[in-house]
């Protein structure tokens, strides 16, 4: 006969799997290369929101939302350009015919 102890561990553990499997797999390239999208526009929107702040607070008119948006941008699209290169590399070393050129 069965212990209902180990039954009840089995379910437990099993449940535990279930629910701590992530959606995604770490290494997706789908979500790899759409998180970038998105760090990229976050940042951008944050740099706008506090470049709206400053001007609301100091009454500037839009020199700090111009000024801010741009150096956010420029920011993010670093840091973009930054990632894809990694990712491009290590596609490279993972599959060695991609992108001949």
């Amino acid at each position: 006969m069965k212990d209902p102890e180990d039954a009840q561990e089995k379910s437990e553990s099993s449940l535990k799997k279930i629910l701590t499997k992530p959606i995604f797999k770490a290494d997706s390239k789908v979500a790899q290369y759409s998180g970038l999208g998105v760090t990229l526009a976050v940042t951008v929107m944050i740099f706008l929101w506090a470049g709206m702040w400053l001007d609301g607070k100091f009454q500037t008119g839009f020199l700090f939302t111009l000024s801010l948006t741009f150096i956010g941008f420029a920011a993010g699209f670093y840091s973009f350009y930054l990632n894809i290169k990694k990712l491009t590399e290590t596609d490279k070393k993972e599959n060695p015919k991609y992108n001949k050129f």
